[in-house]
């Protein structure tokens, strides 16, 4: 008998290896998406360690030609994790609209198209689980980040609306909102200085989001945030007060002029 099959995007670090390995200790064979062959090969080498089977497919997830490129290579799986994702900072109007839509894309309408892709071979079947990795950020407003939360916010919506539609037909659907998560994300994207300047209270780690999408895939909730602080603060954290607050929390320092000799 063939083991299930769970398809992972974003697979090469953070939450996505994580899913990775959570299902790769089940029996899972794991479908892995990234990018970057060397770092999926790397976690393909964890999987392996473990004792489960996996597959590289090496796609962009910011064009549709890379969302068609694992549906081909990826048919029917079991379990889908829409992890893969970018974050992006700048004021409105100071990101190129190029980079707009690829991320927009990748975030949002890309999600939907590989679910869509997906989820009807599920529902043939009688079940599935589908989770999509969105952002605190599809919960309240981010200024400075307004296309990165309302691509969130798409693929949020799209997926408790998605839930609503196949869960009588066996499928569930999960979108799970993390605030601060210790992966690379914010590195690559310039934002390095977060590490420092966010309090550590408020950082949680890849392994707290995998147990609490998972745990919220059982229970049949369509929308689960991880972390404590973040379940207790959410009402609040829309009002003028908190904004103001995380705005100077998340801010750059300013570069100290070079002193003399």
């Amino acid at each position: 008998m063939s083991p299930s099959v769970a398809l992972i995007t974003g697979a090469s670090s953070g939450i996505g290896r994580e899913f990775a390995l959570h299902y790769a200790q089940l029996g899972f064979h794991v479908c892995l998406v990234s990018r970057t062959l060397d770092d999926l090969q790397s976690v393909s080498q964890e999987i392996k360690n473990v004792g489960a089977t996996s597959l590289c497919v090496v796609a962009d997830l910011s064009t549709t030609e890379g969302v068609q490129l694992v549906l081909e290579n990826c048919i029917a799986p079991d379990v889908l994790i829409a992890n893969a994702g970018v974050t992006m900072a700048g004021r409105a109007g100071s990101t190129p609209w190029a980079e707009l839509q690829k991320m927009s894309f990748l975030l949002g309408t890309g999600v939907a198209q590989l679910i869509e892709g997906i989820v009807p071979s599920m529902v043939r079947k009688g079940e599935g689980t589908i989770i999509v990795v969105s952002s605190i950020a599809s919960l309240i407003d981010m200024p400075n980040s307004a296309v990165y939360a309302a691509s969130k916010s798409f693929a949020t919506r799209y997926a408790s609306s998605l839930a609503r539609e196949v869960g009588p037909a066996g499928v569930k659907v999960t979108a799970v909102c993390p605030g601060y998560v210790h992966t690379n994300l914010h590195e690559r994207a310039g934002l390095g200085h977060l590490e420092t300047r966010v309090p550590r209270w408020l950082w949680i780690d890849a392994s707290t989001v995998v147990r609490a999408a998972v745990a919220g895939v059982q229970k049949g909730k369509s929308v689960v945030v991880p972390g404590l602080v973040y379940r207790v603060s959410l009402p609040f954290l829309n009002l003028s007060v908190a904004q103001k607050i995380w705005a100077k929390i998340t801010r750059r320092g300013r570069r100290r002029k070079a002193s003399k000799a």
